[in-house]
């Protein structure tokens, strides 16, 4: 499949990311962290790309995601009306998960018959990770004749943006990291850390 070149970013760090909750579609708001990391992207993206008025700009429909994508394009001079809104690229749904503190559910029965089958197990009320492979292989062929777009979302869907754009195995991608101060640029199937 054709692929447009990719700039991938993450929220800034919330508040529940700072008490290790799990969010999924539930939301809690950036912290001062967070916006900080916000502006510091935004100021990477600014150094990296002259021109942004025939880049699309993507992002998920949550909160977090949303206020992130506002940030970065005030400090871009984009107009935020211009932000695309989609959600096949909203986060992971964690299910019966979502809100609680993960250490204190590593050892329910359903977690961990989650990490012994991670990439195909559904939560209950909640997703797999082949759900959202599905979902973002919608996504990247309706952006396939794009020459490059930004695309500000989550951990979880992030990591199987970059499986799948990089070809990476199904333990490949469940390994991947991306803290909310990287932003990636995806190119010709592999991935820079834009500085």
């Amino acid at each position: 499949m054709k692929q447009p070149e990719i700039i991938l970013l993450r929220h800034g760090e919330t508040k529940w990311n700072v008490e290790g909750r799990f969010q999924g579609r539930l939301d809690s708001p950036l912290t001062k962290k967070g916006k900080l990391q916000a502006k510091e992207n935004a100021l990477k993206l600014k150094k990296n790309i002259e021109d942004f008025s025939k880049i699309k700009i993507f992002s998920s429909p949550l909160g977090r995601a949303k206020e992130t994508a506002f940030i970065i394009s005030d400090i871009l001079g984009v107009e935020r009306k211009t932000i695309i809104f989609d959600k096949r690229v909203i986060e992971f749904n964690y299910g019966i998960f979502e809100g609680k503190i993960r250490d204190n559910i590593l050892d329910t029965e359903e977690f961990k018959e989650r990490e012994a089958n991670k990439w195909n197990f559904i939560i209950e009320n909640g997703e797999s990770y082949q759900i959202i492979q599905n979902r973002v292989k919608d996504f990247l062929n309706f952006i396939k004749d794009e020459k490059i777009v930004i695309v500000i979302a989550h951990e979880m869907v992030n990591k199987v943006i970059r499986g799948l754009y990089c070809n990476l195995s199904e333990d490949e991608t469940l390994n991947l990291k991306q803290p909310n101060s990287v932003v990636l640029y995806l190119l010709n199937k592999k991935e820079l850390i834009l500085n």
